[in-house]
């Protein structure tokens, strides 16, 4: 649930810009796809080098693998939200200039943004954030395509709410962009090879973001997409159980976790309908407060984020709420919570997760019990835990494992 921004990343501005005439509606989801700039070898080499400091400095290894410039396009693509009602959503598109049609396609789902100045579709035009500077030294380093959907609430659907650890509406947009990529690379002035073996990552949200995508695709065989591979970090997969240990813990949650919990029961009452008033919700002196700023509880706000909220979910929360989550009396919040869960489904294909055993904002426990519950249907999964890991300094390791598990399919 982390946005991770890289300051120091403004040589990739010195990309050489190309602008093309927008593209009209073709087929059944590519709307526009228009190339933003090429960021050359070079300059991607010695933004690595840069970078790789601090708790980063094992990335310095990968500038020396970087072999190809890459092109980076702003797609606009149809998907469905509400299911049945046809919108517009976007996302970011970077394709190796030394595409080799052999290697998979890769699709990077971002972590919780509240700026939208880090959307991918917006960030690649100025200083993007990890999740998309990673997406460029993989489609270097590998020659490939990889696609980093902005997700509903961003780009070009910013006027919409994002729904947060909304699993359907993650997953139809993944799936969606991946439709709209191979309609790019079916076009006569395009030309290019689409690749339907799709390899799959993001961390936090985006590793929720993943889980969701490989169900959908899993789910719709008659695309013949082949998921290789996903590489899940420290996501939200299991919600009843993250409630339930949100509502018991007598520490104070902190900011983030606050806030980024608030725009879950947020999405639940505007998604779901969720019928609990918030004055049944929370505390009243909470109540009062949240009511103030019209229950507006998505995104990262200032007007959230500097109220005097209580931060011991005790406090916070009214204890009729709490006991009804924790006894499963609230059959309602229990099935919404299920109903965005992510452990129940079978995937027909490699699932790994990443995550630190010491994160204090998206719990072990969503990892434990997703591996536990693929494991025990014998599915293809496997964990790699980083000992004493909260949130961010796991990532590191969560990149890690990308690349190699990347650098094990060039090999094939």
């Amino acid at each position: 649930m982390k946005k991770i921004i890289i300051p120091i990343l403004l040589l990739l501005l010195a990309g050489c810009s190309k602008e093309t005439p927008e593209q009209p509606v073709r087929n059944n989801y590519l709307v526009q796809a228009e190339e933003v700039k090429t960021i050359n070898k070079e300059v991607l080499k010695t933004s690595l080098e840069i970078f790789a400091s601090g708790q980063y400095a094992s990335y310095r290894q990968y500038a020396s693998l970087v072999q190809s410039g890459v092109r980076l396009l702003r797609v606009v693509y149809a998907t469905e939200y509400p299911k049945g009602t046809t919108i517009n959503v976007s996302g970011a598109l970077l394709i190796s200039e030394n595409y080799n049609p052999r290697f998979p396609t890769l699709l990077v789902n971002h972590g919780t943004h509240g700026d939208h100045n880090s959307t991918p579709s917006v960030s690649i035009q100025s200083i993007p954030p990890m999740e998309v500077f990673l997406g460029i030294t993989i489609a270097s380093i590998f020659d490939c395509a990889v696609l980093i959907p902005d997700y509903i609430g961003y780009g070009e659907s910013k006027s919409i709410t994002h729904p947060y650890t909304h699993g359907e509406s993650l997953g139809q947009t993944g799936l969606d962009f991946i439709r709209a990529y191979r309609e790019y690379m079916s076009d006569p002035a395009v030309a290019m090879s689409f690749n339907n073996n799709i390899v799959i990552t993001g961390y936090s949200e985006g590793g929720y973001a993943s889980l969701a995508v490989h169900k959908t695709i899993d789910d719709h065989p008659s695309d013949g997409l082949k998921v290789l591979k996903t590489v899940a970090g420290a996501g939200a997969y299991d919600l009843t159980a993250f409630s339930k240990e949100i509502l018991r813990n007598q520490n104070p949650l902190g900011t983030r976790m606050l806030s980024s919990y608030l725009w879950v029961i947020g999405m639940y009452k505007k998604d779901f309908q969720y019928s609990k008033n918030y004055a049944d919700i929370f505390s009243e002196t909470d109540d009062a407060l949240l009511r103030d700023i019209g229950y507006d509880l998505a995104y990262y706000k200032n007007e959230t984020a500097n109220l005097p909220l209580h931060e011991i979910s005790s406090q916070l929360f009214k204890p009729e709420f709490i006991s009804g989550v924790l006894n499963e009396t609230d059959a309602e919040f229990i099935h919404i919570s299920q109903q965005n869960s992510l452990i129940d489904f079978t995937p027909k294909d490699s699932v790994i997760f990443v995550y630190g055993d010491a994160d204090p904002w998206v719990y072990p426990v969503n990892s434990e019990n997703a591996y536990a519950a693929m494991s025990a249907k014998h599915c293809p999964v496997k964990a790699y835990i980083q000992p004493g890991g909260d949130h961010e300094t796991t990532v590191p390791f969560y990149v890690e494992v990308v690349l190699a598990r990347l650098q094990a399919l060039n090999g094939k």
